[in-house]
């Protein structure tokens, strides 16, 4: 039976009737408000009947002070007392009004007053009046449709809440009332199709029944035969009208909750439908259903198995599905970071095969640089598998994932992805020799010269060099770009950074000067890089920049005067620092710096009005597997300059460990007297500087090191 009047309204007639009933043409209506709750309902209503409004503020003597002249509301936000005769001359002149929230509620019931009752019963035997006092008010308060009658009694008992199949589902037993409303809470819960907890009287079995009975609901809403559950946890079907879904679905989501009720609802302890899924043929078909840890565990058993079995493909499929539905169910919770991680090694292990399977020996800076297929995207894999953790360590011990999902890691980051480093580090060495890898490639040391049409226009443009920004960061960097800015022209191209893939001559290659003008030469035993015959130190660098009209910035730099120039270059510094001295975990704190350089980058080209920008670096890296046996070489005695990757010298032969570079090599920037043998296998270093770095391999001549991907943002 639904509410045929508000609160307002309520108080209107109450008001009306009482000064039509006065002796005084000008009477005082005195309102006793048990609980104070009417306050701003008797004040609006008094001024729309042309009443003048007095309160007592702290006693109801305080309304004796002064006569009322016209018609005059008074109104004492406590109950009447018999105590006191202050009010004599009103209950004979005017009137007087005892009304509380509830009683005024159960007025706006008036087709049916006994039913009603109840409403003002439970305000008056409420532990916390309040709560009762906020539901009415809310419900009756002429905003929105007027409430039923067994829907108000509803939201009283449960809080607020008007659905007591949703609560329970939310909030458990301990939240449950006790006694006469529990059993009303039963019963409102039955006539909502829960038959499972008919003539049940124990609210923890009430809420075990109701939970079992909307997981079953959401089973068979992904297609689950409902004849397999029994009778009383069958759904009724759908009427037809409207858009229907399951009530758990609906709670999930609507609570702030997510993260608690995920830990309810995939608890192992809680294994609501596990006879019925043990053994249903597919468990894929239901796989849109993020509840009951039954269905959890036989999905990813399944998917270990094709694991195993080599389907890659599919298990990235499938993982992307499941993950997809858990995150929009829960958010951020271990099981969705489980199937998030089972994207990159089921990404990984495809990656992989596909290397084994290829036995590809085509250009090596083609293989690895290709932006849309090149086996960059292994490094990429990697890179997000590590970075993902450990996300079993969170999740139930019970989870079959507990104790396999490290195997799984492991064998993919530490010995198939080493294997895969292995043969390409050969098969850079063969094409080094020969003479191949670098004919008609695109080189760092060139870069000022290939773009001097939109270097040297007049346009603006913003630099933005980053230290140590191998391939697949590149990339990352880039789709950030256009995702945050889709109004610009993203594009990628790779190039062949200066080898030795050392910050000291990758950087010094990208500073302005004709192609021909870069040289790499021994002198006295050490090697220097050259523009025009003159070494290139860090001062010099920064000279040649500024000569050429940039704007030089390092990284953190309070330089806001520099930014206003047309011609900015930014350098970031603290990848290259990064990898060499936090190498624990320095894979998670590369992906937070490629946070903040996108953030940075975003800013700068958000505030400036630039032509064009370019995002590009000196040299990649390598990360290796945390467990490594590195082969610790001696160098040669010919060996002139010796580092942990790399050595130099006049007369290198070619029993010399590694790569011999040369004049031979096409790289266009070697002195005719000076070689360079860089190791190729990513598990060697020379013995007499040490093995500090185990994880972070830079300096070799691995593509990771020295194929580059340069990005070019321009207004579209």
């Amino acid at each position: 039976m639904p509410a045929t009047k508000t609160l307002p309204q309520c108080a209107h007639d109450a008001i009306e009737s009482a000064i039509d009933e006065a002796a005084d043409e000008d009477p005082v209506v005195l309102w006793w408000d048990d609980g104070g709750y009417l306050r701003d309902i008797v004040r609006d209503t008094s001024s729309q009947l042309g009443c003048e409004f007095r309160a007592a503020e702290q006693t109801p003597l305080e309304l004796r002070t002064e006569a009322p002249r016209d018609r005059t509301v008074w109104y004492v936000p406590q109950a009447s007392s018999d105590d006191v005769d202050w009010f004599k001359d009103v209950e004979h002149t005017g009137d007087v009004i005892e009304q509380h929230i509830g009683k005024l509620a159960a007025r706006c019931f008036e087709n049916d007053r006994l039913q009603a009752a109840t409403i003002r019963t439970a305000y008056e035997d409420a532990d916390d009046r309040e709560n009762v006092a906020k539901t009415l008010y809310e419900e009756l308060n002429d905003e929105g449709g007027l409430p039923s009658l067994q829907g108000l009694q509803t939201k009283i008992v449960l809080d607020g809440h008007d659905d007591p199949v949703q609560f329970v589902l939310e909030h458990g037993a301990e939240n449950l009332p006790s006694d006469e409303d529990l059993i009303e809470i039963r019963d409102l819960l039955v006539d909502n199709g829960v038959d499972a907890v008919d003539g049940v009287s124990d609210a923890q079995t009430i809420v075990e029944r109701t939970r079992r009975w909307a997981v079953a609901e959401w089973l068979v809403d992904e297609g689950l035969d409902k004849s397999l559950l029994p009778q009383e946890y069958q759904p009724e079907s759908s009427s037809g009208f409207g858009v229907s879904r399951p009530e758990l679905r609906s709670v999930l989501s609507k609570t702030e909750r997510k993260q608690e009720l995920a830990r309810v609802y995939l608890d192992p302890n809680q294994r609501f439908w596990h006879d019925v899924l043990r053994t249903h043929d597919d468990p894929w078909e239901l796989v849109d259903c993020p509840v009951d840890a039954s269905l959890e565990h036989r999905l990813w058993d399944e998917w270990t198995q094709s694991f195993h079995a080599g389907d890659y493909e599919e298990c990235a499929t499938q993982a992307e599905q499941r993950h997809e539905r858990l995150d929009a169910t829960y958010g951020d919770v271990p099981w969705t970071q489980l199937w998030d991680q089972a994207i990159d090694i089921a990404t990984l292990a495809n990656e992989l095969e596909t290397w084994e399977e290829s036995g590809d020996t085509g250009d090596v800076v083609e293989l690895y640089g290709d932006v849309e297929d090149g086996t960059w995207q292994i490094d990429n894999a990697v890179f997000n598998l590590i970075v993902s953790g450990e996300p079993e360590t969170a999740l139930p011990e019970e989870h079959p994932a507990t104790a396999k999902l490290e195997d799984l890691r492991s064998s993919l980051v530490e010995s198939r992805y080493l294997e895969y480093l292995t043969d390409l580090g050969d098969l850079v060495g063969d094409q080094i020799e020969a003479g191949s890898p670098f004919v008609g490639e695109n080189h760092a040391h060139q870069f000022f010269a290939e773009e001097q049409e939109h270097l040297q226009s007049g346009q603006s443009v913003a630099l933005f060099i980053v230290d140590a920004l191998r391939f697949d960061l590149a990339h990352e960097l880039a789709e950030s770009i256009r995702s945050e800015l889709p109004q610009l022209e993203v594009d990628e191209s790779k190039w062949v950074g200066t080898l030795p893939s050392d910050t000291e001559f990758g950087k010094a290659a990208l500073t302005p000067g004709s192609k021909f003008s870069f040289n790499i030469e021994l002198q006295d035993g050490e090697l220097v890089p050259e523009r025009n015959g003159r070494e290139i130190t860090n001062h010099r660098r920064q000279t040649l920049l500024e000569n050429d009209g940039w704007s030089y910035i390092m990284q953190d730099a309070e330089d806001e005067v520099g930014w206003s120039n047309t011609r900015v270059a930014y350098y970031w510094n603290d990848i290259d620092e990064t990898g060499e001295k936090e190498l624990t975990d320095f894979e998670e704190l590369f992906s937070d710096r490629i946070d903040a350089i996108s953030r940075i980058i975003c800013e700068k080209l958000r505030k400036g009005e630039w032509d064009r920008a370019y995002i590009l670096s000196d040299h990649g890296f390598v990360s290796l597997p945390q467990h490594v046996d590195i082969d610790d070489l001696h160098p040669p005695s010919n060996a002139e300059k010796v580092t942990r990757r790399w050595i130099a010298g006049a007369d290198l032969d070619d029993d010399t460990p590694g790569v011999l570079l040369d004049e031979d090599t096409h790289l266009g920037y070697l002195d005719d007297d000076t070689k360079i043998s860089i190791l190729t296998d990513p598990i060697q270093r020379f013995r007499n500087q040490g093995l500090p770095d185990a994880r972070f391999y830079h300096g070799g001549v691995l593509p990771q090191e020295f194929v580059l991907n340069f990005v070019t943002i321009t207004q579209e």
